[in-house]
């Protein structure tokens, strides 16, 4: 069952005894309460939704690695001794870390000069990397259609770190494109979910190859709830839960916008914003309102028991 704006507005303005039933009269006894609703649902929603009565949402993420024309080798490399480089034939693209100050790196291509690679704290020059406290991503396409010899190549003055140096064999549509090479692959949840809220505890689905095709995954790690990290071993799709915050309601929202609700929720949210909107008029019905509200609001939060898919195997053969 779907509950529009029309329905929410019309239950609240009812609760105040602002509506003879069906029709929602824009004038002068519900003009401030209705020009005023956006906020006290928006505010109620923000409860309701972040309280374990959460609004899920879910999207697929394809693990599939490309390979590294180096050899997929995650290696750290510690250079003291001031040089280090990387050679293939045919690469198009790179992707590396440094940490270290005034690293030079440049690139390459067969018999032409040196390509230096510009970094985020390059000076006017644009020469040198300067990333002393972490190690800094770096990546882009690189022009070779002729597939020559590529070779990357840091050098510098003191001691420094290059790590997960790859070269690949395609060209991406941006540099930005350019897929990390890392042993595990961080997904930051904000940027790649809408309206993220917070990821929800242990439903993430792996879809891969073989007899169980499709199965809770297992190898993954969350970090401060807002990282999502995935092993590069593990290739295939995804499917990752979330709880994510309410679509704001505001004055220009259409009474025709089918609310992102439950039943039990779209039943007490208008109790929560008449409790708002009704307190200058009537203090002591405002605050019924707002009792039956946490009552009914306790309630959401408890938590039920929800089936999940299992399977079992007989091994006594008596099943």
């Amino acid at each position: 069952m779907s509950y529009t704006w029309h329905d929410i507005k019309l239950a609240c303005l009812q609760k105040m005894f602002s509506s003879n039933g069906t029709v929602i009269q824009m004038d002068s006894s519900t003009k401030e309460y209705i020009e005023s609703m956006p906020q006290a649902a928006n505010e109620g929603l923000q409860l309701l939704s972040t309280a374990k009565k959460f609004i899920l949402k879910s999207v697929q993420i394809v693990v599939q690695p490309v390979k590294n024309m180096l050899g997929d080798k995650f290696e750290r490399k510690y250079v003291t001794d001031g040089e280090v480089s990387f050679s293939t034939q045919g690469a198009k693209s790179y992707y590396f870390t440094v940490m270290g100050k005034q690293v030079h790196c440049e690139i390459t291509v067969g018999e032409n000069d040196p390509i230096v690679i510009a970094t985020p704290t390059e000076d006017e020059t644009g020469e040198t990397i300067e990333a002393e406290k972490e190690f800094t991503v770096f990546k882009g396409n690189i022009a070779n259609p002729d597939k020559e010899m590529v070779t990357l190549r840091f050098y510098c003055d003191f001691p420094f770190y290059v790590r997960n140096v790859c070269l690949y064999e395609y060209t991406y549509p941006t540099d930005d494109d350019v897929p990390p090479f890392e042993e595990y692959i961080h997904y930051y949840c904000p940027e790649l979910m809408e309206s993220f809220y917070q990821l929800s505890e242990n439903d993430l689905y792996y879809e891969g190859t073989g007899k169980k095709a499709y199965i809770p995954a297992e190898e993954y790690y969350q970090e401060a709830d807002r990282t999502l990290v995935i092993p590069r071993s593990k290739p295939g799709v995804y499917t990752v839960y979330y709880k994510a915050y309410p679509a704001q309601i505001t004055l220009e929202t259409e009474d025709d916008y089918v609310m992102e609700l439950d039943p039990e929720v779209a039943a007490i949210l208008p109790l929560y914003m008449a409790s708002q909107l009704y307190k200058d008029d009537d203090n002591s019905i405002a605050t019924v309102y707002r009792n039956e509200f946490e009552i009914a609001y306790e309630r959401l939060t408890q938590s039920a028991n929800i089936q999940r898919k299992e399977e079992f195997s007989c091994e006594s053969g008596w099943c």
